[in-house]
């Protein structure tokens, strides 16, 4: 893959909890970073559950390989340019040019 390529900034945070002062928890997003990928919408479907239709979009993420070692499945996706976030489901590596590829869906 060209590095060309990797031309949309995407944001990564992930779900965190922090003890308060009163012995409970406060749970909260802290960004893990901002990395450049190739983002590409893959499909999606419209789904109706107790009487409210969804929308679900899948997306592809290719990034370098060393910089999505850091990244776990759960993670929260952001792209430039778009508000909508999007759930981390599962990322395999292709050994050929060092990248990593990471399968997503859009959370509503």
């Amino acid at each position: 893959m060209n590095a060309g390529q990797l031309n949309t900034r995407i944001t990564v945070k992930r779900n965190s909890k922090t003890a308060d002062g009163f012995g409970g928890w406060t749970s909260g997003e802290t960004t893990v970073g901002s990395f450049w990928a190739k983002v590409e919408e893959v499909g999606g479907e419209v789904k109706q559950e107790n009487g409210i239709r969804q929308r679900y979009v899948d997306i592809e993420i290719t990034m370098r390989k060393r910089t999505a070692d850091n990244l776990q499945n759960n993670d929260l996706v952001e792209v430039e340019g778009s508000t909508a976030q999007y759930r981390i489901n599962s990322k395999y590596s292709a050994d050929l040019d060092f990248m990593t590829t990471l399968k997503a869906t859009k959370v509503d």
